[in-house]
């Protein structure tokens, strides 16, 4: 019987390791590690708009804040990177697990054979683990 091989993605806002399980016993191997490459930078106001004619002057309100706006573009890349190594072949099922709100941006930005595939996601901050201590977090998802 062919093993069931787990393509696993760990993230923060500012940090990613993909991960890989290959089957029982076999426990996980580190595929690739990354770091947000920089942070975009925005104006600290909006701005003004002037409705026309006269003279009154509007405020906008801000859309998002710079860290909302840095959040979703790292979880863009980073599933764009988890995508290709999906696309490498070889892989049954996806697992991921980052703190709460990058989970949120990570699930609302997840689409097509990564969402497909998703077998459990974790509420968990987990970069800070050793990859032999990692095992035990995913129990009730992967068999290690």
């Amino acid at each position: 019987m062919k093993p069931v091989r787990t393509l696993i993605l760990i993230a923060s806002e500012h940090q990613a390791r993909l991960l890989s399980n290959d089957g029982p016993g076999l426990g996980v191997n580190e595929v690739a590690a990354f770091d947000k490459p920089g942070q975009a930078r925005y104006a600290d106001t909006p701005g003004r708009g002037q409705a026309a004619p006269g003279t009154a002057r509007h405020g906008f309100d801000r859309s998002s804040s710079e860290r909302e706006q840095n959040r979703e573009a790292f979880a863009t890349d980073v599933l764009d990177i988890a995508g290709r190594e999906w696309g490498r072949g070889g892989y049954d099922r996806f697992v991921l697990s980052a703190p709460p709100e990058m989970l949120g941006a990570l699930r609302a930005r997840l689409d097509g054979p990564l969402r497909d595939a998703l077998a459990g996601d974790l509420n968990k901050d987990l970069l800070g683990v050793e990859i032999a201590d990692l095992p035990r977090h995913f129990e009730d998802v992967i068999v290690f």
